[in-house]
């Protein structure tokens, strides 16, 4: 396997807080919540946020069940019965966290899910996190393709790099074209596939789409593996952190060796968006 695919030679990334969580840490709530929710009947939802209350009524989701927990994007859908979808986004620092008894404080608390079983404890220390209500699909209508999926493959990219003068780590994070990618995992892919985070998308050739496509699949399922990148105060389900922090090639490594070439990683601004690379590896 190629050297700058995983190595747990990588140093640990120190956590910083506020960073949004991305596929992997979102596929990685939903797979620990849907075992535990599934088939749940909701019998009160309790709304401690002013903000949330002019996003979705509390009364209106009493006795409703809980059908599905799926991702899309960076969203946790929660389908309901009735052809309604509950719709969470954790933005910076949300968090859900499914427990036995009722919290006993309610600090960070936006709003407390009371189920058959347990509670579905919604906390967001900045309080910039999104709970909606949608009709059933509308969601997928405004995201691009799952990057996990077969659709997602060279054809698909290639269609839309075409005639696109962004740079590629702006493309591959704008959610209606990929749905999930943020600024952690956009720069391992680049790093991955040796492209250079500010080339011009259109510029790719075949074979660098191929890399790319390869790439972008196999860190976000070793990331999903890993059960996604704690560099902040991001918790899952269950209360316990991922671990891909730690095979982390180029994220939050200025200034240091290239784990595969020994090249300082230079770190830019790139609209406004911190970002690492390695010059000699990505071109």
């Amino acid at each position: 396997m190629c050297k700058r695919f995983f190595s747990a030679s990588a140093p640990i990334v120190k956590k910083k807080r506020g960073k949004m969580p991305e596929l992997p840490e979102v596929e990685t709530i939903v797979q620990g919540l849907k075992p535990k929710l599934a088939q749940q009947k909701i019998g009160q939802l309790r709304i401690y946020d002013p903000k949330i209350e002019r996003m979705l009524v509390g009364e209106y989701l009493s006795g409703r069940r809980i059908i599905n927990i799926r991702r899309r994007g960076k969203y946790i859908v929660f389908e309901l019965n009735g052809d309604l979808d509950l719709i969470v986004h954790l933005r910076m620092s949300g968090g859900l966290l499914y427990q036995q008894n009722e919290p006993q404080s309610i600090r960070w608390v936006r709003a407390v899910m009371k189920l058959d079983d347990g509670f579905l404890i919604f906390q967001d220390r900045r309080r910039l996190g999104v709970m909606e209500l949608s009709h059933s699909r509308g969601l997928d209508l405004r995201l691009g393709m799952e990057p996990l999926s077969s659709d997602f493959n060279s054809d698909y990219l290639r269609q839309k790099l075409a005639g696109s003068r962004r740079p590629i780590k702006v493309f591959l994070m704008d959610q209606t074209i990929v749905a999930g990618i943020g600024n952690i995992y956009a720069q391992e892919i680049l790093f991955v596939a040796g492209v250079h985070p500010q080339r011009e998308a259109r510029s790719l050739n075949n074979d660098e789409i191929r890399k790319l496509v390869k790439a972008t699949k196999s860190i976000l399922a070793m990331a999903i593996k890993h059960q996604g990148t704690t560099v902040s105060d991001l918790q899952n389900a269950d209360a316990t952190e991922g671990n891909f922090q730690n095979f982390l090639k180029v994220y939050w490594r200025n200034n240091k060796p290239c784990l595969v070439c020994g090249t300082v990683i230079r770190k830019i601004k790139l609209q406004g968006r911190t970002t690492y690379f390695c010059e000699k590896c990505q071109k």
